[in-house]
């Protein structure tokens, strides 16, 4: 009972955030340009190339049906971080090809690299199928607990979208949870023993 308490306290702190850039939506034919970084629900995302983040409007070809963000740089580095530098969770993320061929699709592979705490890091890649719209990949448990992911722009160009990372409270905050659920559960017993 007190592992189900302590984990529905957990998951309620940890909300996922979905960074899915709608807040960048335009409708037109514009290849509109964003900077060099993008701040959402706590987490940061950082372009370390010569050219800034940037869209596709709804009209331009290439838009994946839904507003994403690209690294306007071949070999350009984009890096997600949490705002306050701490430990989170990667869960997913939905990437599509910048110009996609559906008669004789290019599979192209990205590979993302997240650092620990450690200073350790893990890899994942996920191929493209070369096709119209974006695909959803999954990361592995070696992205639960990551201080940095970063990837590098592939040789086709990508755009990535809907982002699904967690925060990762500190261990002093779960401990400070579990005092709390102890001693929270010790008036009960208590109360109940008096009845």
């Amino acid at each position: 009972m007190t592992l189900i308490l302590f984990l529905f306290l957990f998951t309620s702190m940890a909300q996922a955030a979905i960074l899915n850039f709608e807040d960048l939506y335009h409708d037109d034919d514009v290849f509109a340009e964003h900077g060099y970084s993008y701040t959402m629900d706590g987490f940061l995302l950082t372009n370390t190339s010569a050219f800034p983040f940037a869209s596709l409007g709804t009209e331009v070809y290439g838009y994946s049906g839904s507003t994403a963000l690209l690294n306007d740089n071949y070999q350009g580095e984009t890096i997600l971080t949490r705002v306050d530098n701490g430990i989170f969770g990667l869960y997913s993320i939905a990437l599509s090809e910048l110009y996609p061929v559906d008669e004789d699709p290019i599979e192209d592979s990205v590979l993302f690299r997240g650092l620990l705490a450690d200073n350790s890091v893990v890899s994942q890649t996920f191929t493209l199928d070369g096709l119209t719209g974006a695909e959803t990949f999954f990361f592995s448990p070696d992205f639960a607990q990551v201080v940095s992911v970063s990837w590098l722009q592939s040789e086709y160009f990508h755009q990535f979208d809907n982002i699904q990372a967690v925060p990762v409270p500190e261990s002093s905050s779960l401990l400070l949870i579990g005092l709390g659920l102890m001693v929270a559960i010790g008036y009960r017993r208590r109360f109940e023993s008096r009845s």
